[in-house]
Order: C-alpha cells, then structure tokens, then sequence
C-alpha cells in the first residue's frame, strides 16, 4: 500500500503543476490592428436605425450619455480591430473589446454573437463607437476573456 500511496501523491503533484503551468502561461497575444474612421453623414441609415434603438431601448451595446442623438453630420463611427493570437493549449473563451470612453463619445456598439478562441488560432475582432466629429482616434481599451471560467484582462492603447 505504501508503494502506491507514494505513486498516487506523485501523480497528483504532476497533475497539479502541470495546471499551474497551463493556467500561468495562459494569455493572448494581442495587438491593435487598424482604426476606421467613417463619417455619420456617410452611413445616414445605419444612424437612423441605431437612434431609433436608442430611442426605444433596444440598443445592444454601451451608452456612455444619456443625451439625445443628434443628426449624423455632428458624428464619426470609429471602428477598432485587434488581432489575436492563441498560443496556448486553451481556448480562450467570451472575448470582448471595451473601449474607454472619453468627452464627445456616446455609445459603443454591442454584438450579441460570442467570440471564442480555440487553441493555436487567431482572429481579429472589430469594436465600434461613435462619437463626436471633431474627436481624434486614440483610446484606451480592455480585452477581457476566460480560460477555465477564469477572468483574464489586457489593456491596450488604440488609435496610436
């Protein structure tokens, strides 16, 4: 018995760290791609359809005012693309992109279809905001994302 005491406390440690060394190597490689500036005045019925959803709560997304929208020449759609890249041996799973909104930003908007990463793939993945006009391109991001039902972030500066 005592042999097989000793071989069933190595195979536990084994199996221990070699989650350990899975869930502490367990990170996406991410980085920004690309910022798409695209006038409102230019997409007048993709604005219309979005203060329509705003307007009777059914916008999916992130309202970062409460004022009413105005007409689509005082706004600019500023789509974001990152690019990821999973080396582990997990899949990387609900993967979304914040954007850090800033002064003249009014909503983000949502995707109701979930993004995962399976192991050793990669993907870019597109967020997109609109904002005032006249704001430039540069923002803060958050990409958050599971492995193992754990919660992992990264931040990144976008626009650069």
């Amino acid at each position: 018995m005592k042999p097989l005491g000793i071989i069933l406390i190595i195979l536990v440690l084994a199996a221990f760290i070699g989650a350990g060394y899975l869930y502490l190597n367990a990170n996406l490689d991410i980085r920004f791609e690309a910022c798409i500036a695209t006038d409102g005045i230019t997409q007048v019925d993709y604005f219309n359809t979005l203060k329509s959803r705003v307007a009777s709560s059914a916008f999916v997304g992130t309202r970062f005012t409460n004022s009413d929208l105005g007409s689509a020449d005082q706004y600019q759609f500023l789509t974001y693309t990152v690019h990821l890249d999973n080396h582990t041996f997990l899949k990387a799973e609900v993967i979304e992109v914040r954007i850090t909104p800033m002064q003249g930003d009014v909503l983000q908007i949502g995707e109701e279809a979930v993004h995962d990463l399976p192991s050793g793939q990669q993907m870019d993945l597109s967020s997109t905001i609109l904002t005032d006009r006249t704001m430039h391109s540069v923002r803060e991001a958050t990409v958050s994302y599971y492995f193992w039902g754990i919660p992992l972030t990264t931040s990144l500066t976008l626009g650069r």
